[in-house]
């Protein structure tokens, strides 16, 4: 199934839910599934994901771009200059990452961070 934007913006109030401790990743991915639709595995994705962006951490499970993006704008809007900073740091170790599997580049993933680390 594939994630759709409005999926992932349903998510997001869940997994912020999870990176404040009021849930648990198996509650969150529970509630993301009942309220999107979204399957359990892509949600337990989601949740890491986004966690992974707050922390300026590697994540190694891919979405797609439109949730990249939105997950970056939403972290730049909400928790402002560092974490966006600790944000755009993961998804390039991320984009790093994933160039050394040999399935490819994310060059699309690559072009939406150069541009959004000039704003």
């Amino acid at each position: 199934m594939e994630i759709t934007l409005d999926m992932s913006k349903g998510a997001l109030d869940t997994a912020k839910k999870v990176y404040r401790g009021e849930l648990t990743r198996t509650e969150g991915k529970i509630e993301i599934n009942r309220r999107t639709g979204m399957n359990e595995g892509s949600a337990q994705d989601f949740i890491t994901i986004f966690l992974a962006m707050m922390s300026g951490k590697v994540y190694k499970r891919a979405f797609n771009n439109a949730t990249n993006k939105f997950l970056l704008e939403s972290i730049r809007q909400e928790f402002g200059d560092e974490s966006y900073r600790k944000a755009l740091k993961a998804v390039q170790q991320h984009i790093d990452y994933y160039s050394t599997l040999g399935k490819g580049k994310l060059t699309g993933l690559q072009r939406i961070i150069d541009q959004m680390k000039r704003l």
